[in-house]
């Protein structure tokens, strides 16, 4: 792996190090030389390295790179995961008996759950509120606690609820057995507070503990580290740049990193300065926004295009993007799928999803599903349907860890043989039925019934199911049949390929966002591009398919590749790049 001189000082610095990294740095790249300079040490010791990031898509993406500088056996020597999985997995699960309430084991309570919906609804009935919406089930995904035990959090905060709502809620699901995402990290520190043989137990067995995204740590996280770094036993890289702290409203303080490195006395003399990602009129502005010392500058190849930044002010967001973004980015022939759309916050997405996909854009991000996220059997029939249409690899793991996480949801009970020789024997059984069935049945419902079905049979014969269960994934494609047809989106004549995609430009197993008119795209799950492409998208047909929808603009028209002379009915939705919708 090639390195540069910044990159290469940071990984070959063996003292605890706070580093820097400006955007588009190379961040990930010098972590993943860490983690696999780290396992050459630590391999064949009874230690391991972790490597703690924001969110599972890092997870993936760093999990997948790094597996190319692997030798067999390692993944014994790291572990790569969220702050949730890791206390989760090395501190609540394996003592959670020590912990009221939690003697007889637990189920993860997710925000996409209907026994969240449920819990919710109820508590807010018991205080005289009805007729939840969306920002009211979002603050309580938002709710925490703060060092002292205290609630706290967003809703807390705009008064939308208060502590007492928040205890009361968490006093119900933990008397129904569950736990959420805020008392994972809560509870965990409370067991290394008061329990010093576990504090010794993590930090004998972590050598190293890698962290990505510091900036975004919150109070709890960083204690929690601190009690580990105490015991002086583990070593830290902690990578990050306040200037991209973005979850603020989740209790993260940029502050906290600096106060930190200054509590484990970690080096804070090295940063990444030079933008791979970037022009120079571009890194000019974020300059001039937020300046740095060193100052970031551009180094990669994009440091030459000379676009200028455009300002554009409308009555709304989305008449800004129709009017302005759209003609734009097809006047310089940039292909949706290298187009992306920012806000500060989940929030403002959702309904400008919506809009988008009725006026005919297929996007990714907020609103991009036509079903809802907490149906059991979407995950995995999202993970092997972008497997059968573009089988790699790397792959493998993803279906893995989303079989592990489904089974885990139906029967609440964890089964790590998933990860073993076993699991992955299963794993191509699964796919191999997937294949099969799709050469049978070529409508994307009928494969995903079928694929219910036989994906329940293996599982029951492997005794990961019982026979009681045999009836989860059908009813799943049932309410996710219902969720798309409220969301207009023609059944009968979706195919696999609008269940999964591979995206032209950047070879990536995806999932198909479907329109309301009922065509669809295929989503690109890497963020924009460095410098827009001046070349248009090169379809495999150029004559529009006699089936495609009229669209209120050309511009925004999907196209349709025939694979016949012009027939309807050999017609296939195309795997098209779509816009991406994100937060900052």
């Amino acid at each position: 792996m090639t390195l540069t001189a910044e990159q290469k000082d940071a990984v070959r610095c063996e003292d605890d190090l706070m580093l820097t990294a400006c955007p588009g740095s190379g961040k990930t790249r010098v972590i993943i030389s860490k983690l696999s300079r780290v396992i050459d040490e630590i391999r064949d010791t009874p230690r391991a390295v972790a490597c703690i990031t924001y969110t599972n898509a890092a997870v993936q993406e760093i999990e997948s790179r790094l597996r190319h500088h692997l030798q067999p056996g390692d993944d014994a020597y790291f572990e790569i995961c969220t702050i949730h999985s890791f206390c989760l997995n090395h501190i609540f699960r394996p003592f959670c008996h020590l912990i009221k309430g939690y003697k007889d084991g637990f189920k993860v309570l997710t925000p996409e759950s209907a026994e969240f919906e449920r819990h919710v609804t109820a508590i807010c009935a018991q205080h005289g509120r009805y007729n939840l919406t969306f920002k009211d089930f979002e603050d309580f995904t938002q709710l925490r606690m703060d060092l002292d035990g205290r609630p706290v959090g967003i809703g807390i905060e705009r008064g939308a609820l208060t502590p007492e709502v928040a205890t009361a809620y968490w006093k119900r699901i933990r008397e129904a057995g569950f736990v959420d995402f805020a008392n994972i990290i809560y509870y965990s520190l409370l067991l290394l507070r008061r329990r010093p043989e576990i504090l010794s137990y993590v930090s004998a067995k972590f050598a190293w503990i890698l962290v990505d995204e510091f900036q975004d740590t919150t109070d709890l996280q960083v204690e929690i580290l601190a009690l580990i770094a105490g015991k002086g036993r583990t070593r830290f890289l902690l990578v990050g740049d306040p200037c991209q702290s973005i979850f603020r409203f989740a209790g993260a303080r940029p502050d906290l990193a600096e106060q930190f490195a200054g509590r484990i006395t970690a080096r804070t003399d090295k940063q990444l300065s030079g933008n791979f990602r970037s022009s120079s009129p571009i890194i000019a502005h974020a300059n001039m926004l937020y300046p740095r010392t060193p100052p970031m500058t551009a180094v990669g190849r994009a440091r030459k295009y000379a676009e200028q930044p455009v300002w554009q002010h409308g009555a709304s967001a989305f008449t800004v993007i129709t009017d302005y973004f759209l003609p734009a980015i097809e006047a310089l022939e940039i292909p949706m799928g290298e187009a992306a759309i920012l806000a500060p916050t989940w929030y403002s997405l959702f309904p400008l999803g919506r809009r988008l996909r009725e006026y005919g854009v297929s996007i990714v991000g907020p609103g991009a599903r036509p079903y809802r996220r907490n149906r059991q059997f979407a995950p995995l029939a999202e993970q092997v349907c972008g497997y059968l249409m573009e089988p790699r690899p790397d792959a493998i793991a993803g279906i893995e860890r989303t079989l592990f996480n489904t089974l885990l949801d139906v029967t609440g009970r964890p089964h790590f043989d998933i990860f073993s020789y076993r699991g992955r024997v299963i794993v191509f059984r699964l796919l191999d039925h997937a294949r099969r069935l799709h050469q049978i049945h070529m409508g994307g419902i009928a494969w995903l019934e079928a694929a219910a079905a036989a994906f329940s049979q293996v599982l029951i014969e492997k005794e990961y199911l019982t026979s009681g269960d045999k009836d989860v994934f059908a009813m799943s494609v049932e309410e996710m049949k219902t969720d798309m047809r409220n969301n207009k989106v023609d059944l009968a004549n979706l195919t696999i390929d609008d269940l999964g995609g591979k995206c032209p430009r950047y070879t990536r197993t995806i999932w198909s966002s479907i329109c309301r008119s009922g065509t669809s795209a295929a989503s690109c799950c890497r963020g924009m591009p460095a410098a827009p492409s001046t070349r248009p998208p090169r379809w495999p047909c150029a004559r529009p398919c006699p089936r495609s929808p009229r669209r209120r603009s050309n511009r925004v028209s999907p196209k349709r590749r025939c694979s016949g002379a012009g027939k309807a009915d050999s017609c296939s939705l195309m795997a098209r790049p779509t816009i991406r919708l994100s937060p900052i």
